[in-house]
């Protein structure tokens, strides 16, 4: 039977200094406050240096994961798009190829490279926090927010060859690696250090043969909360009517001059509209902080800060309809970091899908 570990979004960080590599504790609620100048003490030197993604250093030293003999023992997860993961082949979707040309304009030799990586990269698995912020990672930075998303439980093989000492991946090849390279090291599984999601614990790149069986349910899953609280909605029709008392004030009174700027750099965007008053973002704000403290309370402040950017605000032009719509489908995701007991029951009652060899 795989063993679980324990799973919390409340996690703190660890930063190795970059002038005398000491590895400093860095509490969650200290790496939010201070992301804006990116400045930190070592308690070593004393010196400020830069903390974040590119000196996070391994935060649990108890990790089953550093034993090697140990990783084929232990649960790994993974989120993706696709319900037949891990496919024996896939290719680059034509929506990605299609933003590559027309969006980001990549020359075609540059597509071409992306292309022969992307089919054959290794397979990446990580903790369950790891795999729940890869979604959210993939929400908000690759369109993917109305995208249908499955979490994947894997079993790996019990005979596999892990190597016998974990990355960086910052300083290592680790996350961008193909199962080419694991091949030609004589690896089937190598471990890292993760730089993106869950900073600081272990993922996997592995080759697909290291898999032995898979589960997978589709997310959000259903039925982890409690229906709105009467209060709740409440409270939501008070900031929806908010937005629309300042918006119709607003339609009867001429520009400032600041909205005279701001309307004006919304055109050179090719933005039509006159840009909402601000008192109207301030508004949606305050109605976003209030949902996430419905719904994610004991989560961390940066991974909140992360899953609000992940799903996106509710809109000026919105209804209570739609306001509903927006709360239930946060209330469903955010039950993924605060309900993860539930999630992990859910999987107990799906089949194991054996992996077939390619």
């Amino acid at each position: 039977m795989l063993r679980e570990r324990e799973i919390n979004f409340t996690y703190d960080y660890r930063m190795r200094c970059e002038h005398c590599m000491v590895s400093n504790l860095m509490t969650a609620e200290n790496y939010h406050s201070l992301s804006g100048s990116g400045m930190t003490a070592c308690s070593g030197c004393r010196e400020d240096f830069n903390f974040g993604p590119k000196v996070i250093d391994l935060r649990d030293l108890e990790d089953e994961a550093l034993d090697a003999t140990k990783v084929p023992e232990l649960a790994w997860y993974h989120t993706t798009t696709d319900p037949e993961w891990p496919r024996a082949s896939w290719t680059l979707p034509d929506k990605e190829l299609r933003h590559l040309r027309e969006t980001a304009c990549w020359p075609e030799e540059q597509i071409e490279r992306h292309r022969r990586f992307y089919e054959n990269q290794a397979l990446h698995v990580g903790t369950y926090e790891a795999a729940i912020e890869s979604m959210l990672r993939r929400m908000e930075e690759q369109d993917d927010r109305e995208s249908v998303f499955y979490l994947h439980r894997v079993r790996l093989r019990q005979d596999i060859r892990v190597a016998p000492d974990w990355r960086d991946e910052n300083h290592e090849q680790a996350a961008k690696i193909t199962w080419m390279d694991l091949a030609a090291q004589n690896w089937d599984v190598i471990r890292y250090l993760n730089a993106h999601e869950a900073m600081g614990s272990i993922s996997l790149a592995l080759v697909r043969d290291a898999t032995a069986s898979t589960q997978q349910i589709r997310l959000p899953v259903p039925r982890l909360v409690d229906p709105h609280s009467e209060a709740t909605l409440a409270r939501m029709r008070s900031y929806r009517k908010g937005v629309g008392e300042i918006r119709e004030a607003a339609a009867g009174r001429a520009l400032s001059p600041l909205e005279k700027l701001r309307q004006r750099a919304a055109a050179r965007q090719g933005e039509l509209r006159t840009p909402e008053p601000i008192e109207v973002h301030g508004v949606l704000s305050k109605m976003g902080h209030y949902v996430a403290d419905q719904y994610l309370a004991g989560v961390s402040p940066v991974v909140r800060h992360d899953f609000l950017h992940a799903i996106g605000g509710p809109n000026a032009e919105n209804n209570d309809e739609a306001d509903l719509a927006w709360l239930t489908k946060v209330a469903n995701l955010a039950a993924l970091l605060t309900h993860a007991d539930k999630v992990l029951n859910a999987l107990d009652n799906q089949p194991w899908q054996d992996i077939r060899p390619a």
